[in-house]
């Protein structure tokens, strides 16, 4: 009783913002106003300066944390159906994230960093509609330090965009580098390390580095057995109704000519 007492009141303070001009939206029915309260299951830590933040709600959270810092960083999540868990956003100067409509997030262990520096020269992540993503995810725009070529002063490992088209499917382990694109209606298969472009809709890609399997496939939510239980209950169903119909009518009869009968 204490604990839920002591998170209540804990999230009616506003999260701390360090920097300036810094700001932190939601958005509710279609309105955008400040947020001026803590959201459960959610820490945010900001400090630089002009530095944005928008969530669409409904969003649920648990154990996640959205890290903004320098300048000009942004991130913006649209709502989802599911829950957050335990994901981790880092979003560095000049970097900007973007994450559309009813992402699924509910596997633990979710990193993601975007991170340029580079003064007016930012560099993104997009993430579409309805992408599912496994567990245990790693995304990053850059490398993260300098690698020089002998005798260059300076580096030549450029952080990169990466581009993650609707209805995508990452399954667990993942590893997406800078530069990486992939398109709608993909699965990528488990412990992949995805290092380039991939321009084909519909596909399946594995493998390190990752590679095209398989083709002129779509993917579904819902489980295998359950796919294969509706549609054997579909055909049950057609069946039961045909024998339900012939009984009924050998009652009907059989009850017609009994009447007779005794």
């Amino acid at each position: 009783m204490f604990k839920i007492l002591y998170k209540f009141i804990y999230n009616l303070f506003p999260y701390k913002i360090e920097g300036e001009n810094n700001k932190i939206f939601i958005v509710l029915k279609g309105k955008k106003k400040r947020l001026k309260r803590k959201l459960d299951g959610l820490n945010i830590i900001i400090n630089g300066k002009n530095i944005y933040l928008e969530l669409e709600l409904p969003l649920n959270f648990k154990n996640t944390t959205i890290h903004l810092e320098g300048e000009n960083a942004v991130f913006i999540m649209k709502h989802s159906d599911t829950i957050v868990n335990n994901a981790s956003f880092y979003i560095g100067s000049w970097g900007r994230c973007f994450i559309d409509e009813n992402i699924r997030l509910n596997q633990p262990n979710f990193k993601v960093i975007v991170n340029n520096n580079e003064r007016y020269k930012p560099h993104k992540l997009v993430i579409g509609k309805n992408v599912q993503i496994g567990r245990d995810i790693s995304i990053r725009t850059s490398d993260g330090h300098s690698i020089f070529n002998e005798g260059d002063i300076l580096p030549y490992n450029e952080p990169q965009d990466v581009l993650i088209g609707d209805n995508v499917w990452i399954a667990q382990r993942v590893t997406i580098l800078k530069g990486s694109k992939i398109s709608s209606n993909s699965v990528i298969g488990a412990c992949t390390l995805v290092n380039k472009e991939f321009n084909e809709t519909g596909v399946i890609i594995a493998g390190n580095p990752a590679k095209i399997v398989k083709r002129n496939i779509h993917w579904n939510r819902v489980p295998y057995g359950m796919i294969k239980n509706q549609y054997k209950g579909v055909y049950n169903f057609e069946n039961n109704f045909k024998t339900m119909v012939l009984k009924k009518i050998r009652k009907r009869f059989l009850t017609f000519i009994f009447q007779f009968y005794f």
